[in-house]
Parts: C-alpha cells; sequence; structure tokens
C-alpha cells in the first residue's frame, strides 16, 4: 500500500499534557487513518514526548487496549498522560506512545495487516521512530502483545503483557536460533475473566525455548487499579529496551 493512499484526519484533538517538566508534551486524540484494509477510518491516540524536534527521531511504544474499550481509554481510564508524565520527570527516556483502536479484532486478522502496512508507516514516518519500539497492552491488548511480539519479534524491543488473554499454544512459533524480545507477563491472582493456569503455562514455554520471559503474578483483578499499576512498569522495560 502506498503511503501516498494513507490519510490523516484533520478532525483530531490536541491536548496540553501536563505544567512540570513535561510541560511541552502533546497528547493528540482521536486522529483518523482512512484505512484500505480495515475499510473505514480508524482511529488513534498518540503521545508526543515534550521538547520533540523535527529533526529528532524517537523510540516508540504501542499501548494496546482490552476488548470493549478504544484509543482513548489508557488516557480516560488508565490514567496514561500522568503515568508517563511521571515516568519521564524521574529520568526516563522520551518516546512516543501510541494507543490505536483495534475495535475487537484481537490485533489480528485485516487488523495486523493495517498496522504494518498503515498505522506504523504513517505515524512513525510522521513522528520520526528511531527504529526502536515496544508493545504492552491488557487483556485482549494483551493478547496482541504477546501474538505480535512472537509473530514480528524483529519489529520490538520489549513487550509487556498485562492480564493477557493466551489461546491455544502461543509459543509454538518461536524458531530456534531467530532473536527475540525479552517479555514480562504481569497477571492477578484474582483474576477470573482471563485464565492465569494459560499465561503461566505460556511463560514457562518462552522460558523453555531459550526467550527472556518474566512472570509477575501479584494481588491484583482483572481491572484499571491492576493496569495502571502495571504500566510504570512497563514504561521502564520499553525505555531500558531503547537505550
Amino acid at each position: 500500500m502506498a503511503l501516498g493512499s494513507l490519510l490523516l484526519g484533520a478532525c483530531g484533538s490536541k491536548d496540553n499534557a501536563g505544567d512540570d517538566s513535561a510541560s511541552s508534551a502533546i497528547l493528540l486524540r482521536n486522529q483518523t487513518i482512512q484505512s484500505a484494509y480495515m475499510k473505514e477510518g480508524m482511529k488513534y491516540t498518540i503521545w508526543l514526548p515534550g521538547g520533540v524536534q523535527p529533526d529528532h527521531s524517537y523510540p516508540f511504544l504501542y499501548l494496546l487496549h482490552g476488548a470493549g474499550d478504544d484509543q482513548n481509554s489508557w488516557t480516560e481510564k488508565g490514567n496514561a498522560v500522568s503515568i508517563i508524565r511521571d515516568y519521564v520527570a524521574a529520568g526516563g527516556v522520551d518516546m512516543v506512545v501510541v494507543m490505536p483502536d483495534a475495535k475487537l479484532t484481537f490485533y489480528t486478522g485485516e487488523y495486523e495487516e493495517y498496522l504494518y502496512k498503515e498505522l506504523m508507516p504513517e505515524v512513525e514516518g510522521k513522528y520520526k521512530c528511531n527504529g526502536k519500539r515496544a508493545v504492552a497492552g491488557l487483556s485482549m491488548g494483551g493478547y496482541g502483545t504477546l501474538y505480535h511480539a512472537l509473530n514480528h519479534p524483529e519489529k520490538f524491543t520489549y513487550a509487556y503483557a498485562m492480564s493477557p488473554a493466551v489461546f491455544g499454544d502461543m509459543a509454538e512459533v518461536v524458531s530456534p536460533g531467530k532473536s527475540y524480545p525479552a517479555f514480562t507477563i504481569e497477571i492477578g491472582a484474582g483474576d477470573i475473566v482471563v485464565n492465569n493456569a494459560d499465561a503461566k503455562q505460556l511463560a514457562q514455554d518462552l522460558t523453555a525455548a531459550g526467550l527472556s520471559c518474566e512472570l509477575i503474578e501479584r494481588v491484583g483483578e482483572h481491572d484499571w487499579p491492576f493496569w495502571k499499576a502495571c504500566l510504570p512498569k512497563a514504561l521502564q522495560k520499553a525505555g531500558e529496551s531503547f537505550k
């Protein structure tokens, strides 16, 4: 798909992201790409780091939502702006954070084509990706995180899956001798929405296959308080992987 056929919607909104050390950061809400693969306008919200310069490139974090949510859920429910701002203020790595809408696609099928052939070229060209990117997400987005880091490992430096939905033997795609990003799978002991046993088994399988996979199980449920506590760790891991 030629990049010239991608149209960035002009109807998105722009927010000042704060008034401290990240005062020049910008949150652009509801940007739109007319997608040939999804056959509709696809929205995303994007955090641009403070002091962004046209001649400077940045690492990217793709932050994925869960089923029933959208491109604004991480900012409206997950306190993402404050969490990212605090991370940067504490000396964290400046990064562009892309929060795409995936509807109920589980980030696969035609959405996979859209992600790599339309969304990534659009945002990474416009906002200057330096070639380093990480992925993180919750629930359905946790599945998307695992799926894309396992099936497109060359694209990502880190993968952080929060309360992930896990289906089948996701580790079967691992190829011996191939390079993979490091993984973290974080689950809540009280989560009754997804099957934690499947997530634990996947972590064991990835480790047995020679991948770096950290498993964190702690008190928590399948809810925003749990995921808001995951996000600072995901930012930290992503930032470390970008260095």
